[in-house]
């Protein structure tokens, strides 16, 4: 994470899904895939709120940056040091205690690992959903077309 000097906010690098997992311990991510769609989506959404509550902890305003130190952090993504440890108990109370526990110059990046990797889990039920309800959208578009149901059957 970096202030940028135009004063307009912070900054995080993403990164790819083999970057991620390499932010990860296998086992946390073992529970992370086993995890239910539920589960997963309200704990993307905790990953949201946590996120926008790290944001208002960094004041891009703040007269002490020092904007010399902030380039050296400039493109630098979360060093595996600050990676997620063995999480496999409550997932929320796991992540969400380890951001809050980094140190707050990578807190926002720490945050995005965990929203990013828990939505690329979530990717593939996403796309099985879009699917579906293009698959709906598209057979109800067909019987507009085409009359009333009974029309079709004769």
């Amino acid at each position: 994470m970096w202030f940028e000097r135009d004063e307009r906010g912070v900054h995080s690098v993403g990164m790819g899904a083999p970057g991620l997992r390499q932010r990860f311990a296998p086992e946390t991510l073992a529970a992370l895939e086993q995890a239910s769609r539920a589960e997963l989506e309200q704990l993307h959404d905790a990953m949201a709120e946590l996120e926008a509550d790290v944001l208002v902890v960094y004041d891009p305003e703040d007269d002490t940056i020092d904007y010399a130190e902030e380039d050296r952090f400039r493109g630098i993504p979360l060093p595996r040091d600050f990676g997620f440890p063995v999480i496999t108990g409550d997932l929320t109370a796991g992540l969400t205690e380890h951001v809050e526990g980094l140190p707050l110059r990578w807190r926002l990046d720490g945050v995005a690992v965990a929203f990013e990797m828990v939505g690329t889990v979530l990717a593939p039920y996403w796309k099985r959903e879009r699917a579906r309800r293009t698959a709906t959208w598209r057979a109800t578009a067909r019987r507009r077309r085409s009359g009333s149901r009974s029309a079709r059957r004769r």
